[in-house]
């Protein structure tokens, strides 16, 4: 591994949640409405509920039975056969303090050489939209500011400068996303969190979500999508005759292929190019994480291609001031997965908005995040450290 003479910045760590991350600061009429985990059957992982209703996207506690960090990292290299379950020699999360207590992760981070990190939700990127259904509905704000309460008692916004916690936020209810939002922004939070997809119906490039891209260019908050539940099962799963609620961990090569890992963040940003919300607002910023990198050429390639085919009669809200790919460019910032070709994503997005992301402590990830530069082999020493350090540098500043 080349040794690098500075820290370096992670944009994607994750924690553990408690099983209380939902209910510890919600209404006590609702706390037995939000997620819970059921631990009567003894020990062993608890059954994860929502409300009455067993949670779709995570049949267990997302900690409770889960690979340690790294242990698929040869696996994803194609230098072994072994290793492809994430729950391979699986550990306990809730029990390994550097993954649930701030102040062993400090000490972790430093022993890491990370000098500051994106810190996102295990269990949180699986909640949102099995709470928009609308016998959860009426939790669903309620159970994220909770969530966040939670976060910000535990982790922090990162006003310490280094553990840049991200909340979570909902569009179903603009209002009451603006409401949360604007409490977010006031308490230092640089990030937050939102589901991929459509907003019942509707693109998030619409002009009625304008408000809070708006807030968020102003601010300088990045709007972060991560992989997760989001509603692409069931729009895409049902019509093939698949599962429309596809457990994590546990989709069929169809289900996978059509709705979990690059569909989601395509379409979405595809939304936000051809919907114009960068022309509308040029400030926004947009970070892909843990969606990889492999689909971001061909889908610039193909936008452009139809632009330049169709670009006086294909824009409903306005035609963008650039081509779809300079928008990227300037926009949308990507944390490509580790066996990734992260050279080509630099041919085609350029250095300055490619992020390095472990995605420790999570066993697809890295145990050592300092081991992604392994991957940066042929580019010169300013985009390594652009990597590395200074994209996510600036976007904290």
């Amino acid at each position: 591994m080349k040794k690098l003479d500075y820290r370096i910045n992670d944009a994607d760590n994750h924690y553990y949640e408690p099983d209380d991350c939902f209910s510890r600061h919600i209404e006590s009429a609702l706390r037995d409405r939000t997620m819970w985990i059921d631990r009567s059957g003894g020990p062993g992982p608890g059954r994860m509920y929502i409300g009455d209703e067993r949670c779709e996207f995570f049949s267990v506690g997302a900690g409770d039975s889960v690979g340690g960090p790294g242990i698929m990292k040869d696996f994803l290299r194609g230098v072994s056969d072994e290793g492809g379950s994430p729950s391979l020699n699986p550990i306990n999360g809730l029990s390994v303090p550097e993954f649930v207590d701030k102040k062993v992760r400090l000490a972790k981070m430093d022993e890491q050489d990370i000098e500051a990190c994106l810190m996102l939700p295990t269990t949180g990127v699986g909640i949102e939209p099995q709470l928009r259904e609308p016998k959860h509905r009426d939790a669903l704000y309620p159970s994220i500011r909770a969530f966040n309460r939670w976060l910000e008692e535990d982790w922090g916004y990162g006003g310490d400068g280094r553990i840049y916690g991200a909340p979570l936020i909902s569009l179903v209810d603009l209002d009451e996303a603006l409401t949360e939002l604007d409490r977010l922004i006031g308490l230092g939070a640089r990030f937050v969190v939102l589901t991929a997809g459509p907003i019942d119906g509707k693109s998030p490039g619409h002009p009625d979500f304008d408000r809070f891209w708006a807030r968020c260019a102003e601010a300088k908050v990045g709007v972060v999508f991560h992989i997760g539940r989001t509603p692409f099962s069931e729009m895409y799963n049902v019509p093939w005759g698949l599962r429309p609620h596809p457990p994590s961990h546990r989709h069929s090569l169809m289900e996978y292929y059509l709705s979990f890992t690059e569909r989601p963040v395509t379409d979405t940003i595809t939304a936000l190019i051809s919907d114009n919300v960068f022309g509308r607002h040029p400030q926004l910023r947009i970070l892909s994480v843990e969606y990889g990198s492999s689909w971001v050429a061909p889908l610039l390639h193909r936008l452009d291609h139809i632009s330049r085919l169709f670009s006086k009669d294909m824009w409903r809200f306005g035609e963008p001031p650039a081509t779809p790919s300079e928008l990227f460019r300037n926009n949308v910032w990507v944390a490509p997965f580790f066996e990734d070709d992260v050279v080509g994503l630099a041919d085609t997005i350029g250095a300055d908005h490619i992020l390095n992301g472990s995605d420790y402590p999570h066993p697809e990830g890295l145990l050592w995040p300092t081991e992604f530069v392994d991957e940066l082999e042929g580019l010169d020493d300013r985009s390594v450290r652009r990597i590395m350090r200074d994209n996510f540098a600036e976007l904290v500043e």
